[in-house]
């Protein structure tokens, strides 16, 4: 990759960034593109948010990504909103338009696509439990709504978010049914009646289930867990459901499907989806290169 003066800027900013696997996925696209792009990771505290999204004008940056734990708060921060991160009061992406921030959300759509790539749903007769309530738990739950799941049931560990995303879900969806728990409370037959279970929380990224406690034995062959996160392998989480017979999914389906919709918007270029996907699954032997 040659840097020059004229090389655009884009990258991610969050706290952890350590982990990401973005910068990997979108300099091999760029590359395979032929842009002249480089994505770079940004580890931003959230005292200093404000200050980086300033500091994304001064510097002329094209765009970014935005990881936890500031998809909430950086949609104050920002010029505009288009509409699905005005639904959800929670931005991913950043687009740098002539000095003037537009935020995104592309979570929803990028679980959408990845959930579907794996198994054929029947919405209608889907109860989904999610734990978490922050800007990823809000963009999938909106999503699966937009596709007419049967119940939406909300684990926090603060009651009062939970609420919160309770109640944005109702005020697009008014005769949803949507329950809220929290971490502490019993939650097993949630877990017995919701045939997708989706960790939206950074829960797993240690390599422990630490703050998500529930009876495994819960989980049959009839469900699909996905986890938001992703590690260099699978997470306790899904470990434990694959025993049982569920259906799995990581996070680095997402993490493509929302990647490639930030690469529309920041080039206008369709992505090189196989390139992105080699980049994060370098194990995966199943995937045929793109020329």
């Amino acid at each position: 990759m040659k840097i020059t003066g004229k090389t655009r800027l884009v990258g991610i900013i969050g706290d952890p960034v350590a982990h990401s696997l973005s910068p990997l996925m979108h300099n091999a696209a760029y590359q395979a593109m032929d842009l002249d792009m480089c994505y770079v990771p940004f580890r931003v505290d959230s005292a200093d948010l404000s200050a980086a999204v300033d500091g994304m004008k001064a510097m002329n940056l094209t765009g970014l990504n935005v990881t936890i734990p500031h998809k909430i708060n950086v949609a104050s921060l920002v010029d505009r909103l288009d509409s699905a991160a005005a639904r959800l009061g929670a931005v991913n992406t950043i687009v740098n338009k002539g000095g003037s921030l537009v935020g995104y959300n592309t979570d929803g759509a990028g679980f959408i696509r990845a959930i579907e790539e794996k198994a054929v749903l029947d919405y209608g007769a889907l109860s989904v439990l999610i734990f978490g309530a922050g800007g990823a738990a809000r963009a999938i739950g909106l999503a699966l709504a937009d596709k007419g799941v049967k119940a939406v049931n909300i684990v926090n560990r603060s009651r009062d978010r939970g609420v919160d995303f309770r109640d944005m879900l109702l005020g697009e969806f008014p005769g949803l049914p949507v329950t809220v728990r929290e971490l502490n409370d019993d939650y097993d037959d949630l877990v017995s009646t919701s045939k997708l279970v989706v960790n939206a929380t950074s829960v797993g990224m240690e390599g422990r289930l630490k703050g998500i406690s529930f009876t495994v034995d819960r989980i049959s062959k009839d469900h699909m867990v996905c986890d938001v996160v992703y590690t260099t392998g699978e997470t306790p989480l899904l470990i434990a459901a694959g025993e049982h017979g569920a259906t799995t999914l990581g996070g680095l389906g997402m993490l493509l499907h929302q990647g490639a919709e930030a690469i529309r918007l920041w080039s206008g270029q369709e992505p090189p989806l196989q390139v992105m996907r080699l980049a994060i699954e370098p194990e995966r032997t199943d995937i045929q290169k793109e020329p």
